[in-house]
């Protein structure tokens, strides 16, 4: 049963992060059009104050809440939740790459390199790989 509660907690947590991120990313990305435009200012602040309330806090219960699932449920040593670490801390890191790009950004008025601009695709594809490993377990 507690396995039952542990994956609904993660599954919103997990909805809510990647949505986070994703406003990162567009943030990110205005700021690469128009770095100097008060909206852009206004709504990467508003993203900052939304990661440290809400975005942050489900990054963290992603991780408690997936590992009372792989250990509650036997799985520790499985090669698929092994593999699944991979783009599991590479989406971990990014979200640390985003929020300190966008400070730089506001606090600095530093230009953020290009590449942040694909940021979003990297978000879903990695997103995408982590479900599947999840979903099917294929090894």
């Amino acid at each position: 049963m507690m396995y039952l509660y542990a994956k609904a907690l993660h599954v919103v947590a997990v909805v809510t992060l990647i949505s986070g991120m994703l406003a990162f990313a567009f943030a990110l990305r205005m700021s690469i059009a128009g770095p100097d435009r008060d909206d852009t200012r206004r709504f990467g602040e508003s993203v900052l104050r939304w990661d440290g309330l809400v975005t942050t806090p489900a990054l963290a219960i992603v991780w408690m809440a997936g590992y009372t699932m792989a250990f509650g449920a036997g799985w520790g040593s499985s090669p698929w939740l092994l593999v699944k670490m991979v783009p599991a801390l590479l989406l971990t890191g990014l979200h640390v790459l985003e929020g300190l790009a966008l400070k730089r950004v506001l606090q600095e008025g530093k230009p953020v390199h290009r590449l942040f601009g694909t940021v979003p695709y990297v978000i879903l594809s990695v997103f995408a790989i982590i479900a599947w490993l999840a979903v099917v377990k294929p090894f």
